[in-house]
C-alpha cells in the first residue's frame, strides 16, 4: 500500500471499529448483558452467580464475539498504519505497535476465555474463584495496555486545526477516565461512548478531502 492510501486505510479502519463497538454496546444493552459484566466478579458477588449469569448470557456472548473479533484486527491495521505516517515519531510509533499488540492479544485471550467458561457453565461445570481471577488478571492487562495505546495515538497525529487539537486531548481524556470508568454502568457507558467518539474523529481527521488537505503537518501535541 502507497503513502497516499494509508490515511483512507486509517480512516476507514477507524470508523469500522468504532463502529463495532456502538453495535457491541448497542447489543449489550438491548439484552442488558455482554462481556464487560464477566471481566471480573465484581458485578456477580459469588462464583454461583457469575456462572449462573454467563449461563443465561451465552447467546448473547456468541453474538458479540465476531463483532468483537472484527474490532480487534481493525484497531491493530489502523495503528500500524498511523505509525507508517509518521516515521519521524519513532518512538511514540514503537510504544503503540508494543501496545496494540499486547492489547489485542490479550483482547482475544479474554473473549475466547469467556466463551469458553460459558460453554462450560451451559454444560454443568460452573467456574471457580481461580479461573474468574484469571479473567480478571487477563482483562485488567488488557485494559491498561489499551491505556497505554491511546495514550500513545496523541502523540501520533500531527495535524493542524481544531479536529486534530479535540481528537489528541480526547485521546488523553479517555485515559484520565478510565479508573472510574467500571464502577457503574452509567460511568462504563461514557467511557465507552467517549472511545467511540474518538473513533469516528479519527477517521474525519484521516479521510482524504483534497491533495492539499493529505499532507500531515506537525503540530504541537
Amino acid at each position: 500500500m502507497t503513502q497516499t492510501n494509508l490515511p483512507r486505510l486509517v480512516a476507514l479502519c477507524a470508523g469500522f471499529g468504532a463502529t463495532m463497538v456502538a453495535l457491541m454496546v448497542g447489543i449489550s444493552v438491548q439484552n442488558g448483558t455482554g462481556f464487560q459484566d464477566f471481566e471480573s466478579i465484581l458485578r456477580h458477588g459469588t462464583p454461583e452467580a457469575y456462572g449462573a449469569a454467563i449461563t443465561d448470557a451465552a447467546p448473547v456472548l456468541r453474538l458479540i464475539y465476531p463483532l468483537d473479533t472484527m474490532y480487534i484486527f481493525s484497531y491493530v491495521t489502523m495503528v500500524f498504519a498511523m505509525v507508517q505516517l509518521v516515521p519521524e515519531r519513532r518512538m511514540a510509533g514503537l510504544l503503540a505497535v508494543i501496545a496494540v499488540l499486547m492489547t489485542a492479544g490479550l483482547d482475544f485471550i479474554e473473549n475466547n476465555h469467556i466463551l469458553a467458561i460459558a460453554a462450560a457453565a451451559e454444560r454443568g461445570v460452573m467456574p471457580d474463584m481461580a479461573r474468574i481471577t484469571f479473567e480478571t488478571v487477563v482483562t485488567q492487562s488488557k485494559f491498561n495496555f489499551g491505556l497505554l495505546l491511546t495514550l500513545t495515538l496523541s502523540f501520533l497525529i500531527l495535524q493542524d486545526g481544531r479536529a486534530a487539537d479535540v481528537t489528541r486531548w480526547l485521546a488523553r481524556a479517555v485515559v484520565v477516565l478510565a479508573p472510574v470508568a467500571l464502577l457503574s454502568p452509567v460511568t462504563t457507558l461514557i467511557y465507552l461512548s467517549m472511545n467511540i467518539g474518538l473513533g469516528y474523529l479519527i477517521a474525519y481527521l484521516y479521510w482524504p478531502r483534497s491533495s492539499k488537505a493529505m499532507p500531515l503537518q506537525t503540530a504541537a501535541a
